[in-house]
């Protein structure tokens, strides 16, 4: 089977780091304040995906009038973000992983499960957390926001299905968010909601979801009885 892991707030516990990283962002570019919570929700979009979300109201028809929001913006954003989300993990060190998540990977490999990453990071700040946290091998295969579309999009996870060879009935999507379920159910793959990322279970449920679990290590007694 295929298993592809959303990477922060189901992985990776890095809640703290992005939202500082968006307020930063929003620092030094000037935009319109945002509360820590409202920058939380958007974990898992990519990162112009996420400026168009939090800026909604002042982003219309490619630019705005009274704020100047527009294309150039949204790249700056992103490109601020990225410049912040370092800083921080060079400051803090090594990711901050839930617990029992590496562990949990290394088994269903054992076990003979495919494993695979989509996720809202830029390619760059993929690659540079796998090889920092020498997890390169780890994965068959791995997606990213920016070379495909941002989720709720199912581009990443078509993408990694052809990539494998597999199809939607032979793997499942993990993740914290709506944007992963909905991901999922739009390409009619099964999906398993995780309790203690970013949004609420209520909301997961939402879409479905064959599982939640509240651990990671929960997935090696699922996937036994598969």
């Amino acid at each position: 089977m295929l298993l592809i892991f959303d990477w922060d707030g189901t992985l990776a516990d890095s809640r703290e780091h992005i939202v500082a990283a968006m307020q930063a962002a929003i620092t030094s570019l000037q935009l319109p304040s945002r509360s820590d919570d409202h920058c939380a929700q958007m974990i898992g979009l990519g990162l112009r995906e996420t400026a168009m979300q939090l800026f909604s109201c002042f982003y219309t028809n490619g630019v705005d009038q009274q704020d100047g929001i527009d294309e150039k913006g949204l790249t700056q954003f992103a490109e601020c973000y990225s410049k912040h989300f370092v800083a921080l993990k060079q400051h803090h060190g090594a990711t901050q992983f839930f617990p029992g998540a590496i562990e949990t990977l290394v088994q269903l490999k054992e076990q003979g499960h495919l494993l695979a990453v989509a996720t809202g990071k830029s390619r760059r700040g993929l690659d540079r957390a796998l090889s920092a946290d020498n997890l390169v091998d780890l994965f068959v295969a791995t997606r990213a926001a920016d070379e495909t579309a941002s989720k709720p999009s199912p581009v990443m996870l078509e993408a990694l299905l052809h990539e494998t060879g597999m199809t939607p009935e032979q793997a499942v999507m993990i993740g914290d968010t709506s944007f992963d379920m909905q991901m999922a159910a739009n390409i009619d793959m099964r999906r398993i909601a995780v309790s203690y990322g970013v949004h609420e279970v209520s909301v997961l449920e939402q879409y479905a979801p064959s599982l939640v679990i509240d651990r990671m290590d929960q997935l090696l007694q699922w996937s036994a009885l598969d």
